[in-house]
C-alpha cells in the first residue's frame, strides 16, 4: 500500500500553524484570514505588527500555537489580536482570563491611570467540541461566535474593550469546497481540509477554484516550497509535538492503569488520586510546567512541589 505525503502543512497543528502564522513573511495570509473572521465583530486589518506579550504565570499552549499581533485598521485606529489554535481544560475561562490580562496591561505599563487601553480581540480557532452549547437552530450555519461586554437587555456596547472570537472549525461539515458559499465558509473548509489536499492522485489532478487569498494560503503552506532552513525547522517542531502528545498519551494511560490498580486494593477515590499524581511525575520529568501539568491533571501548586 502505497503510503501519501503531505503536500501542505496542517494549519491547525502546532507546527503548521507556526509555519505558517507565526512567520513574518506570511504576514499577509494572517490579514486576509483576521479580516475574515473579524468581520462579525465589526473590525479590519489594514496593517500588523508581530509582538511579544510575556504574561506572567499565564500560557495558554506551546507558544508556537499563538501569534500576538498589533494592528492598525484602515482609520488608523491601533487595536490588538491574540491568535490562538490550542486548547486546554476550562478552555472559554481561561481564554477570557488571558484576554483580560492582554487588556490591562496596557495600564501596567504606564498611562497615568488613564486607562487609555487598546481593545483587544481573542481569537481562537477550535478544532474539538469543549462543550459549548450549539442545539439551537441558529448555530447550525454559524461557525464563528463572538463574546463581548454588552448590556444584556438592549445588547447595547458601551465601549470596546474586550472581544473573544471563536472560529469552530469541529463543527463545519461542508465536504466539498463547492458547497461553500460565504468567505467565511470557504476559510473554514480550507483550514480544516488543507492537509488533506493533494494526498491522491484525483486531489491532485482536481483545479479547486480558491479565493486568491486561499491560492496565497496554499502556497505559503506548500511544503516543498520551504527554504532549506524553514524545512529543517518546521520538521523539528512537528517531530517535537509528536513527542510531546506521545507523552501525554503515555502518561495519562499509565496514570490511568496506576490508579485502576490502586482502586482495585484502596478504594476508587484514592487510586484515582495516585493515578493523578503518576501522570503529573511523568510531565514534569518531560519538561512541562507545572503550570501545564496543574492544567491537565487539577492538581495544585502544592501537590506539585510535593512531587519535586
Amino acid at each position: 500500500m502505497e503510503i501519501s505525503t503531505p503536500v501542505y502543512v496542517n494549519p491547525l497543528s502546532d507546527s503548521g500553524f507556526k509555519a505558517i502564522f507565526c512567520d513574518p513573511e506570511n504576514k499577509r495570509d494572517l490579514i486576509a484570514m483576521l479580516n475574515v473572521f473579524l468581520r462579525p465583530a465589526g473590525r479590519h486589518v489594514e496593517d500588523l505588527e508581530y509582538a511579544t506579550t510575556e504574561l506572567p504565570g499565564v500560557t495558554l499552549s506551546n507558544k508556537a500555537s499563538r501569534v500576538d499581533l498589533r494592528c492598525t485598521d484602515e482609520t488608523g485606529r491601533r487595536f490588538i489580536v491574540e491568535v490562538q489554535r490550542s486548547a486546554q481544560p476550562r478552555f472559554f475561562r481561561r481564554c477570557v482570563y488571558y484576554a483580560s490580562r492582554i487588556y490591562a496591561l496596557g495600564s501596567e505599563r504606564g498611562d497615568g491611570q488613564r486607562y487609555e487601553l487598546l481593545p483587544v480581540y481573542f481569537v481562537a480557532l477550535t478544532d474539538r467540541d469543549f462543550g459549548f452549547e450549539r442545539s439551537r437552530r441558529e448555530w447550525r450555519e454559524h461557525y464563528t461566535s463572538v463574546y463581548t461586554f454588552r448590556e444584556k437587555c438592549t445588547g447595547q456596547e458601551e465601549d470596546e474593550t474586550i472581544s473573544i472570537i471563536f472560529v469552530e472549525l469541529n463543527r463545519f461539515g461542508k465536504v466539498r469546497y463547492e458547497e461553500c458559499a460565504t468567505d467565511e465558509e470557504r476559510w473554514c473548509w480550507t483550514l480544516k481540509n488543507m492537509a488533506g489536499i493533494g494526498r491522491s492522485p484525483d486531489e491532485a489532478g482536481a483545479t479547486l477554484m480558491l479565493l486568491p487569498e486561499l491560492e496565497h494560503l496554499l502556497e505559503s503552506g506548500r511544503i516543498a516550497g520551504f527554504s532549506k532552513d524553514k524545512r529543517a525547522k518546521y520538521d523539528a517542531d512537528m517531530i517535537t509535538e509528536m513527542d510531546y502528545q506521545n507523552i501525554l498519551a503515555t502518561a495519562r494511560e499509565q496514570g490511568h492503569d496506576a490508579g485502576f490498580a490502586e482502586g482495585e486494593s484502596k478504594g476508587h477515590a484514592a487510586g484515582f488520586a495516585e493515578g493523578k499524581l503518576e501522570v503529573a511525575r511523568k510531565l514534569l520529568a518531560s519538561g512541562m510546567s507545572g503550570e501545564q501539568v496543574a492544567e491537565l491533571t487539577g492538581l495544585t501548586a502544592e501537590q506539585l512541589e510535593k512531587l519535586n
